[in-house]
């Protein structure tokens, strides 16, 4: 058996769409409920539902740190996939521009096994730098995220549906005060954070933190797991806490991914607005494979 561990490539801008293709009319989705936030210990959950009573699409908006990038998820019969990965298009508001965004798709294990997309680090006005997915990037203001009303998204061989969201300033407003209480309950201040003039960098390289011969035989007959940490680190660079924050698998392949990432992953340290070392923290994502065979 040939097992494969690899980190998670997150924020990847795949293409712009082609003309032709963003031509298509969308099928408008309305929204059935109003926006639900949860104040999670380690993430923050916004989530509305669209569609119909009889086929709805849950549309779940993710934030885990203070900033502009958001993860989303989308749960419902009408995704159509195949694979564990998949190219999804997404535009933001009306006037938006579509571009391709790599997501992870699953089945949600349950009575209806519902289908699940997710999409890591997206920011909501289209825009990202690839050549430098780590930089501190201008924030968007607040007018420029009430402008957006809808999110449109298409997976391929599927129809392109358009969620009627209303306006994004308050959802995206809330959003903020949720993860600066967020932060706060893990121990940093939020003024500190969000003027940093240096982000943690990894000083080694992060696909040498795990290897294909980590996996043991008890948790390789799982196949495939997905999972997103936070590292807290401290002002030399060191990680001296791992915290698991999204998980697909059971808490074996969680436990075995915060004992190798504690071992082996080192950083440049965050710098404050003085140009101090400070401590911080670094969330990414593990996505396990193991092929069968």
């Amino acid at each position: 058996m040939r097992s494969i561990a690899a980190l998670a490539l997150l924020s990847t801008l795949l293409s712009a769409v082609p003309a032709s293709a963003a031509n298509e009319p969308p099928i408008s989705l309305p929204k059935l409920s109003s926006w639900q936030m949860n104040y999670g210990d380690d993430t923050c959950q916004l989530a509305a539902r669209f569609g119909s009573a009889e086929n709805s699409v849950i549309l779940e908006l993710r934030r885990e740190q203070p900033g502009d990038a958001i993860d989303l998820q989308l749960f419902g019969q009408r995704l159509q996939f195949k694979g564990l990965n998949v190219p999804v298009e997404l535009t933001f508001g009306s006037n938006g521009v579509p571009h391709v965004r790599g997501g992870t798709s699953m089945i949600v294990d349950g009575p209806n096994k519902l289908p699940l997309v997710r999409l890591t680090g997206l920011l909501i006005d289209g825009s990202f730098d690839q050549n430098h997915p780590d930089m501190i990037l201008p924030a968007i203001p607040p007018a420029r995220e009430a402008k957006v009303t809808s999110i449109t998204f298409k997976l391929p061989s599927a129809k392109r549906y358009r969620l009627e969201t209303g306006s994004m300033g308050v959802p995206l407003a809330a959003m903020r005060v949720c993860t600066d209480d967020l932060i706060k309950g893990w121990g940093y201040d939020p003024t500190v954070q969000s003027a940093l003039v240096r982000s943690v960098t990894p000083a080694n390289n992060p696909t040498k933190w795990v290897s294909t011969s980590d996996i043991p035989s008890k948790i390789a007959v799982m196949h495939y797991g997905l999972i997103r940490f936070r590292l807290d680190i401290d002002p030399a660079g060191n990680p001296v806490g791992c915290k698991v924050l999204y998980r697909t698998n059971p808490d074996e392949f969680s436990d075995l991914s915060c004992k190798l990432l504690l071992k082996r992953a080192r950083f440049k340290p965050a710098l404050d607005a003085q140009g101090k070392p400070v401590k911080s923290f670094y969330i990414n994502s593990i996505r396990w494979n193991v092929p069968h065979g």
